[in-house]
C-alpha cells in the first residue's frame, strides 16, 4: 500500500528533475551556427572491432576497390569541396587532411602499412610554394625577369577517387561472409599543361591510412558525412563505410602474379573481370549454405 509519505517523496523528485532540466535549458547555450546544443556525434565512440579467431576463418581473399566520387551516390565524398566545409561538415579529403596536419592519425606509403610517412613532410610537400618567372617592365618597356614564389594550398578538387583495401572472409562463428576494411587511400589526378591545355597523366596515390587504427576509427566516428537532406540525423563517416553507403568497383584481387586488373586488361574487358571477381565472391558466400 502506497503511503502519503511515498507520494510526497515522488512528487518532490519529479519537481527537482523538472527544475534541473529548466536550469540546463537556461545555462547551456547552443553553438552559434545551431539552434540546440549538439553533443551526440562529438561524444560518439567508434564501434568495437569483433574478434576473429583464426580457426573460424576457412576462406579469405584481399581485394582492392575504387570509389569514384563522380558517381551520383558518392558525391558526398567530394562535396563540399571547400576547406571550411558547410556548418563544420567537410568532405572526406579535408577530414583526412585536417587530421594529418594536427598529427592525429598515422599515414603510410604502401597499402601494407609497413612504410610510415611523416605527416609534416607530406604537408610541406603539398603546400610548398611554386616558383614562377615574372616579367617586370621598366619605363622604357624593357623586361627584367624575376622569380616569384606563389604559395600553394592543399585542395581536394583533384581527388576524384579513393582506393579501399578489404579483407573478405568466411567466418564459421558468424556463419557468413564478413568484410574488414584494412586501408584507405585518396587518389589525385595529375595533369600536364601544354600551351594552356591540360593533358591527363594518370592518378597518384597520396598516402594510405590504416582503417583498423583506433585513431582513424575515432576520427571517422566523430565526423559527419554531408549526404542527406535531414541535417539532424547525418551519418558519420564510420557508419558510411561500415554500411557501404557508396558504389565501387574491384580493381585488384590478391593473386600469384601480384598485379592489378589494369595491368593485364583494359577497357570493357577490365570491367568484365571486375564483375567476374565480384560474382565469384558472391557465389562462394552462397555455396557455404549448401550441404
Amino acid at each position: 500500500m502506497i503511503t502519503t509519505k511515498q507520494i510526497t517523496a515522488t512528487l518532490i523528485f519529479i519537481m527537482i528533475t523538472l527544475c534541473s532540466h529548466d536550469l540546463m535549458a537556461q545555462f547551456v547555450e547552443p553553438q552559434p551556427n545551431d539552434y540546440y546544443q549538439r553533443t551526440m556525434t562529438w561524444e560518439q565512440k567508434p564501434q568495437e572491432l569483433g574478434y576473429v579467431r583464426e580457426a573460424d576463418v576457412y576462406w579469405g581473399k584481399l581485394i582492392w576497390r575504387t570509389i569514384d566520387v563522380r558517381e551520383k551516390e558518392n558525391q558526398y565524398f567530394y562535396f563540399p569541396n571547400t576547406p571550411e566545409g558547410i556548418r563544420g561538415r567537410k568532405n572526406l579529403a579535408y577530414v583526412l587532411w585536417d587530421a594529418i596536419v594536427a598529427g592525429e592519425i598515422e599515414i603510410f606509403e604502401d597499402d601494407e602499412m609497413k612504410i610510415p610517412l611523416d605527416g609534416q613532410v607530406v604537408v610541406e610537400r603539398a603546400t610548398r610554394s611554386d616558383t614562377v618567372e615574372m616579367a617586370v617592365y621598366d619605363d622604357w618597356g624593357e623586361a627584367d625577369y624575376t622569380t616569384v614564389f606563389v604559395p600553394h594550398e592543399f585542395s581536394s578538387e583533384d581527388i576524384y577517387q579513393y582506393s579501399v583495401k578489404e579483407a573478405v572472409y568466411l567466418d564459421r562463428a558468424r556463419s557468413g561472409m564478413q568484410v574488414r576494411k584494412l586501408g584507405l587511400a585518396p587518389m589525385e589526378e595529375k595533369y600536364k599543361y601544354i600551351d594552356g591545355e591540360a593533358e591527363f597523366m594518370g592518378t597518384q596515390t597520396l598516402f594510405w591510412i590504416p582503417m583498423q587504427s583506433w585513431n582513424v576509427r575515432v576520427l571517422f566516428a566523430k565526423k559527419e558525412a554531408y549526404c542527406r537532406e535531414n541535417l539532424v540525423h547525418l551519418p558519420t563517416w564510420e557508419y558510411a563505410f561500415n554500411s557501404f553507403m557508396y558504389t565501387s568497383f574491384i580493381t585488384r584481387e590478391d593473386n600469384v602474379y601480384n598485379r592489378a586488373i589494369h595491368e593485364y586488361l583494359t577497357g570493357e574487358d577490365a570491367l568484365i573481370e571486375s564483375e567476374r571477381i565480384e560474382e565469384e565472391i558472391m557465389n562462394i558466400s552462397l555455396d557455404m549454405w549448401e550441404y
